[in-house]
């Protein structure tokens, strides 16, 4: 009997220390540092963007950004949607519908692809 309790416990421990340990996205990418897994929705100039957007770099964008283009994608924070706004990397050839990474606490981070 004592023998099933100290397995339980084992293994009670090991699932809590599972569920402790951070997730990392392709190793690089760690959700505690704002990483999430994410959907482009839409492209466009700043002020031409339809949908809303929850975590918002376009205040940060001057008028002499006019011509700049602006991605929006969608990603999930918690099981809730929610979506990111913030400047095309100049690099960045993303088109809408590409399943990218973003940082929701950083709008100067990149928006990489994802390789899956």
């Amino acid at each position: 009997m004592k023998t099933l309790a100290a397995g339980m416990v084992v293994v009670a421990l090991g699932g809590l220390a599972g569920c402790a340990s951070p997730t990392v996205l392709e190793g690089k990418y760690s959700e505690a540092d704002g990483w999430r897994k994410g959907t482009v929705v839409e492209i466009g100039l700043a002020t031409s963007l339809k949908r809303p957007s929850f975590y918002d770099c376009r205040a940060e964008a001057s008028d002499a950004e006019g011509d700049t283009p602006y991605v929006m994608v969608a990603f999930l924070r918690n099981g809730h949607p929610y979506a990111r706004a913030a400047k095309l990397p100049a690099d960045a050839q993303l088109q809408v519908g590409d399943k990218v990474y973003v940082n929701f606490k950083d709008c100067n981070a990149p928006i990489p692809k994802r390789n899956s």
